[in-house]
């Protein structure tokens, strides 16, 4: 029964008209039909119950039918009779509410914060910030720093671990912006606005800032080269400690645009 109850783009559960006259064993152009004379006699109170989509058949034929809810199914299935659509009706409810306690107890990011918000962020930082200057300073700091012994240096003394892409489970920049409906651009900016991270133009990558080293917040992956003769590929991606930091660095400062 499962196999006729998929899970919409939003998370919720749907089915459609092929799908229901295949399992009612019925004409599906009948249950398509039943469906539109459920729309004409309310359109505005059932629009939100059915959309019309379409599927393409054995022969590479393009065929309407619609995508329904729980709700669109249940209304529609009333007109249906006999022991057998009975059986399915009682079957269907049954599969409904198990992919429905499934998605409510699959894990939840905490909620987007709206991109304009970082975006705001983005221009505070662009505006504030003397790039040329801190890349200087940062050039500065590097040299000086690879000047001092290993045991006093703390870039060398406290770097992150290093993993191999599918050692254990990481997330990146891209990952974390997409969850936020925002883009890794915004989210490195906003990350080093917050002075979490810094580009190091020697690594010509992210780095984390010094201050955070050692609090097991991200990983270096190293990425090793096909051609041995080329340098291995390194970049660094959050830890699952490190995620939960952003999203309350994130939260956080939400809270501080919304007083």
């Amino acid at each position: 029964m499962n196999d006729i109850v998929f899970q919409g783009s939003e998370g919720q559960p749907l089915t459609n008209s092929v799908l229901v006259a295949e399992k009612f064993d019925r004409r599906h152009d009948n249950v398509y039909q039943a469906v539109g004379k459920l729309l004409l006699t309310c359109p505005e109170k059932l629009g939100h119950l059915f959309v019309e989509s379409s599927y393409i058949d054995i022969q590479g034929k393009d065929h309407p039918m619609y995508v329904m809810n729980r709700d669109g199914f249940t209304l529609l299935a009333m007109g249906f009779t006999g022991k057998k659509a009975l059986q399915f009706k009682l079957d269907y409810i049954e599969a409904f509410n198990k992919m429905e306690k499934a998605i409510k107890e699959a894990p939840v990011l905490p909620s987007p914060i709206d991109v304009t918000v970082l975006r705001q962020l983005v221009e505070t930082t662009q505006v504030m910030a003397a790039q040329i200057n801190q890349i200087q300073s940062e050039l500065i700091r590097q040299r000086d720093l690879l000047a001092i012994p290993t045991l006093q240096n703390p870039l060398l003394s406290a770097s992150e671990q290093r993993i191999s892409p599918r050692q254990c489970k990481y997330y990146t920049v891209k990952q974390m912006a997409k969850a936020l409906n925002s883009d890794a651009r915004q989210l490195n900016a906003f990350l080093e606005y917050k002075r979490v991270q810094e580009y190091d133009n020697i690594k010509q990558r992210w780095v984390l800032d010094s201050s955070l080293v050692g609090r097991e917040l991200t990983y270096t992956v190293v990425y090793e080269p096909v051609d041995p003769d080329d340098e291995p590929r390194e970049y660094m991606v959050w830890t699952p400690k490190g995620r939960d930091y952003i999203w309350e660095l994130l939260l956080n400062e939400k809270r501080k645009f919304q007083k």
